[in-house]
Parts: structure tokens; C-alpha cells; sequence
């Protein structure tokens, strides 16, 4: 490694400096040194919250470093620019970082905070959170667990600040048209035509029902990659829906036990949750979803009918 711009942690540089030691470009979050086995990357939070990038900071702790990954539109990759930092360590590659921190006195360069060299954290290298792209939809956005290598001092955590991510559940109201395969729920191929379908099926549910509002609820597990993702939620009258494509006792197990799942994390004053189905179940399916205190609603024709528990949800 170049030795004429030593890094030393809390000293300020500039990235043009860094670039001419230790190669690269000036610009991008994520950079492999050509001149070095370094990686670098760099967080700006003037600029980071108009893409999205809300999540970069250190944990309460000051054990763990967040950084969000590049890409702006559209669900993050575990590739192309996110590939340096997870590849380093296989590859044999420092990981440094730095913050932005004003800039050089009489000009528009800004200064580059040194926070010290990490690592990638091998047991849980990152997890996803939703984010807006470019363009305002809603994704998910990678955001890597980093490990400092050394002391991070107090002064470094301050200027960079603390993550909005924790180390416990964790539970966001999102749109309804959320657009990502990357929530836990909704992920795998075998999924994918049922998927479609109870998609179809909350689709017209939601515009049956005039006057409403509709979201969905994104829940952060500490010890999960991808979070979970509702189907969807009637804020109106404070309803939880889990849509299943068939109306069989298969599926209505399952939709019971989402929904007890769920409404452990989504912290609502009165919630109350219900099974919403392409069509009537058979009766002891209907005593099955009454005595687990949950409501019904189905699809009869070109409308939706509330039956049992699920009166509460009738517009």
C-alpha cells in the first residue's frame, strides 16, 4: 500500500488526494483502489438522504458500522458496485471508510473524515431495508454490517452519527405499491404464480373499498436478512389482511399463522387482523378462522363479502 498518504483515523483528507495515492475514481460511494488491495467508501449524508440512504451510521454500541450499498433504482444487487465490499476479505482487501465533514477552507472540495478500516461482518454481512429509488418508489436497499478493525473514537461516531437500524424488531409503514422481490414473504419461484394472484386479489379488494386507506407494513427482524412485508393494511379502520390465492385448509393455516406473526411486531392501538380469500371457505375452515379470533373476508362474484369477525372491516 502507498505510504505517501498514510490514513490515520479521524485525520481529514480530501478524495482527490486519496485518488491520486491510491488510484480510483472520485466519484461513487463504493471505490476499488487499482493502485492498492483497498477498498474505500465513502458516506455523505448532505447528499445520501435525497436517494434514500437513510440507514449509514453506527450502532448505539459503536460495535457495528451501516452502509447502505450503491444503485439508485430499483431493489440493490448483490453485485456490480456492491461487489468490492463483498468480496474483500475473500479477495484479500482492506475496507476503509470515511465521512463527509465540511469543506476546504475557500473552495467547494469537500473533506473526507478517515473512520478506520473494517470489515465485512461474516456472520450477518448485511440485511435489506425499504427505501425510496430515484424516482420516489419504494425497494430495498442493502445495507452492510461493517466491524472496526480498531478503536473507533468518540469524536469519529459523533461526526458520522448514529443508524436509524437497531438490534431489535423493527416495524415501518409502507406504501402499498412497495416494489421489490426482496422481502421474505414474497421471495422464491415456486411462490411466484400465487403470489401473482393474491396480488390480483388484494388489488381489487383495495379498490372495492371507496374511502380507505391502504398500506402495508414492513417488520425488521434482528436475525433475518429480508424483512417481512404484510399484504395489506387498512389504516381506515385499523385492519390487518393476509391474502391467500386458495381457500383450503392448507392456506388458511398458514394465513392464521402469518397473521399471529405480524401482529406481535405492528404496534397499532385496537389492530385487529383478518384472512382475505379469492373465495367462501367451507364451514369448519370458517369455525377454524372464527376461533382463532380473526376475521373473513372473501370474494363472492364482483364483490367482497365480510363474514364473522371480519364485520370489522365493512366500509
Amino acid at each position: 500500500m502507498p505510504t505517501s498518504l498514510p490514513l490515520i483515523v479521524g485525520e481529514l483528507y480530501t478524495r482527490s488526494d486519496l485518488a491520486i495515492v491510491y488510484g480510483g475514481s472520485t466519484q461513487g460511494g463504493i471505490i476499488a483502489s487499482n493502485k492498492s488491495s483497498s477498498v474505500f467508501i465513502f458516506t455523505d449524508h448532505a447528499q445520501a438522504n435525497q436517494f434514500g440512504y437513510v440507514y449509514d451510521g453506527f450502532s448505539p454500541d459503536g460495535r457495528v458500522l451501516h452502509y447502505t450499498g450503491a444503485g439508485q433504482d430499483g431493489d440493490q444487487l448483490e453485485s456490480h458496485s456492491n461487489a468490492p465490499v463483498l468480496t474483500h476479505a475473500a479477495r484479500g482487501r482492506t475496507l476503509h471508510a470515511f465521512v463527509a465533514d465540511g469543506f476546504l477552507e475557500g473552495t467547494q472540495r469537500k473533506r473526507q473524515r478517515y473512520m478506520g478500516e473494517f470489515f465485512l461482518d461474516p456472520a450477518r454481512p448485511f440485511e435489506r431495508m425499504p427505501a425510496p429509488d430515484k424516482s420516489g418508489a419504494l425497494r430495498t436497499v442493502i445495507v452492510f454490517r461493517l466491524l472496526p478493525v480498531g478503536p473507533v473514537p468518540d469524536r469519529v461516531i459523533e461526526t458520522m452519527g448514529l443508524s436509524q437500524i437497531s438490534d431489535r424488531a423493527d416495524t415501518l409503514e409502507v406504501p402499498i405499491e412497495i416494489n421489490s422481490t426482496h422481502f421474505f414473504e414474497t421471495s422464491g419461484r415456486a411462490a411466484g404464480s400465487a403470489v401473482r394472484r393474491e396480488s390480483q386479489l388484494v388489488d381489487e379488494f383495495v379498490a372495492s373499498q371507496h374511502g380507505h386507506e391502504f398500506k402495508r407494513w414492513a417488520i425488521k427482524l434482528p436475525e433475518e436478512r429480508s424483512p417481512l412485508l404484510t399484504d395489506v393494511y387498512d389504516k381506515t379502520n385499523r385492519v390487518l389482511y393476509e391474502a391467500k390465492s386458495m381457500s383450503g385448509r392448507s392456506a388458511l393455516r398458514m394465513a392464521v399463522g402469518q397473521l399471529y406473526d405480524y401482529r406481535r411486531h405492528v404496534e397499532v392501538d385496537g389492530l385487529r387482523c383478518s384472512v382475505l380469500l379469492p373465495e367462501r371457505p367451507k364451514a369448519d375452515l370458517r369455525d377454524f378462522v372464527e376461533s382463532a379470533g380473526l376475521g373473513l373476508v372473501f370474494k363472492d362474484g364482483a364483490q367482497f363479502l365480510f363474514e364473522g369477525q371480519g364485520d370489522w372491516g365493512r366500509p
